[in-house]
């Protein structure tokens, strides 16, 4: 298993704020560091504005990159933390970066490695899961003005049978070659290469309390 997993980092970014749930990465922290074992947690790096999960991290032997203030607004995009990151830690271009964000509390070391083992296997570039969706887009509107609304699809299918096949992202786990990561990529954390690893069920991301006390009950 060693071999498979020699030549990358794991990078989990960890911002202090939150709307959703308050202090939410203090609370789901130990969840993914829990899930990775002791021998590899020094290839772990952790991008943090937040004193608290710099300590946590110290004491569990992970490596931690302190965040400046304008990639830890609530407005920031993950792209540019990465990028500095790389930066700060002058990555290798062929270096695989193995993205773990902590909203996901469910995941496993096994499904760390089924993943990443798909991406090698695919000699990708670049990978992000993806679920099935549970509303097609084609049914969907924006909503304007007057109680009226506008297709966000232009379409004329009326049988949902003849709807073509789709799936939403899930950053469930994701790998990429560092070199990919730059202003090509989009800020969804895909690029032109991307390839997709269907996961079998929805795994919830915690964004809300509701997720949360959900969470709580079923680890």
């Amino acid at each position: 298993m060693s071999e498979k997993i020699n030549n990358c980092y794991f990078f989990i970014p960890a911002r202090k704020g939150s709307k959703g749930v308050r202090l939410k990465n203090r609370k789901l922290l130990h969840y993914t560091i829990n899930s990775i074992p002791e021998e590899y947690r020094h290839l772990v790096y952790i991008s943090t504005d937040d004193e608290e999960i710099k300590h946590k991290s110290i004491e569990l032997n992970i490596n931690v990159i302190s965040r400046p203030i304008d990639l830890a607004a609530d407005e920031s995009s993950v792209l540019p933390v990465i990028q500095h990151f790389i930066d700060t830690e002058d990555v290798p271009a062929d270096k695989d970066i193995i993205l773990l964000y902590l909203t996901y509390p469910e995941r496993t070391w096994s499904d760390i490695i089924k993943i990443y083992q798909f991406y090698k296997e695919n000699s990708a570039t670049s990978l992000v899961c993806a679920e099935e969706v549970d509303k097609h887009p084609y049914l969907c509107f924006y909503e304007e003005s007057n109680l009226k609304g506008r297709l966000m699809i232009n379409h004329k299918l009326y049988r949902r049978q003849d709807y073509p096949k789709c799936f939403k992202i899930s950053l469930f786990v994701a790998c990429y070659k560092s070199h990919v990561i730059n202003k090509d990529m989009h800020d969804l954390l895909v690029e032109k290469d991307t390839i997709f690893y269907k996961l079998n069920q929805t795994k919830i991301d915690v964004d809300l309390q509701t997720d949360f006390n959900l969470i709580t009950k079923r680890i």
